[in-house]
């Protein structure tokens, strides 16, 4: 079982450790050894944990991560200073919500991802998940549209980039409305 699970559900709730254990009757450490692999928990026990965090199991035909996983791999990049390593797991992200049929994308998308620790990368996911799903008219999960997930002024992605006026044209609408500047061919070109 992924073991990203449980760290993502219970960051996404934003409760610690500690709490969920409280919660659950268990003991903290047992909750750090399944999300750091250590212990290979039983499905009820995995399920269990969920039902505390206001979640149940279900499953989705796919292997792909949902966003919530990539939320916290692009948190651990940002936290050990690897921005450009940040960017591709953005693009990885990208390119398999391309990949997916529409109700998978949606599927891996209700699930509200952790703060990543840079406002930037917060809006960045929100304006990719809204990106596809509006694509194809499927409804945008709460979470995309909280407030905390628009920058305060404008960020240019691309640092190459000299002509703001001729990126606003390429940039996507979801983007725009959350201050992000990036041309809509960097999530075609992977």
């Amino acid at each position: 079982m992924n073991t990203q699970l449980l760290k993502s559900l219970r960051k996404s709730v934003g409760i610690s450790q500690t709490e969920l254990a409280l919660k659950s009757k268990t003991f903290q450490a047992n909750l750090s050894s399944i999300e750091n692999a250590n212990t290979d928990p039983g499905l009820s026990t995995i399920e269990n944990y969920l039902i505390v965090l206001g979640y149940s199991l279900i499953p989705v035909p796919t292997t792909k991560p949902c966003v919530a996983d990539f939320s916290i791999t692009i948190s651990e990049a940002i936290t050990a200073g690897k921005d450009s390593k940040a960017y591709r797991l953005f693009i990885q992200l990208n390119d398999n919500l391309t990949s997916l049929e529409p109700g998978l994308c949606h599927a891996l998308s209700l699930t509200p991802p952790p703060p990543t620790g840079d406002l930037r990368y917060d809006a960045l996911i929100a304006a990719l998940v809204d990106f596809h799903l509006s694509k194809t008219s499927l409804p945008v999960p709460v979470w995309v549209n909280e407030p905390a997930r628009k920058l305060p002024a404008k960020w240019i992605v691309d640092l190459y980039e000299t002509s703001e006026a001729k990126l606003i044209k390429k940039t996507p609408k979801e983007f725009l409305r959350r201050n992000i500047l990036i041309d809509e061919a960097e999530l075609f070109s992977h």
